[in-house]
């Protein structure tokens, strides 16, 4: 199939193809260029490098700058996991009771389970 007909979410996919005229049943990966990745295997092994090089394009598509939640400050994020930069991450209280806005002393603490 043609990559630019296929809907926006599978364009940037690896997918797994069946080659016709082989009595072996091999199957292919095929990168979001269009073009065949690799040497024709069985199915479950196009199947699990497929999904393998899909999960390494999708990890470092979600890399890069990303503003602090502390502080605002551009920095170098590893994934979606890395929200807060290394300052704000190595203060023993990420929030100082200055940043909270509602109430006049600092942020208010927290209720205990049993209250």
């Amino acid at each position: 199939m043609n990559p630019r007909l296929m809907p926006k979410y599978m364009q940037n996919c690896y997918r797994v193809e069946y080659l016709p005229g082989d009595d072996r049943g091999r199957w292919c990966v095929i990168d979001p260029n269009g073009q065949r990745v690799g040497a024709p295997t069985t199915e479950d092994a196009a199947i699990a490098r497929a999904e393998r090089l899909q999960t390494e394009v999708d990890t470092r598509a979600k890399r890069g700058p990303r503003p602090c939640l502390c502080c605002g400050a551009t920095f170098d994020s590893e994934g979606i996991h890395n929200r807060l930069c290394n300052p704000c991450r190595g203060r023993a209280d990420p929030m100082p009771s200055t940043g909270y806005s509602g109430s006049s002393d600092g942020r208010k603490p927290r209720r205990s389970a049993g209250a």
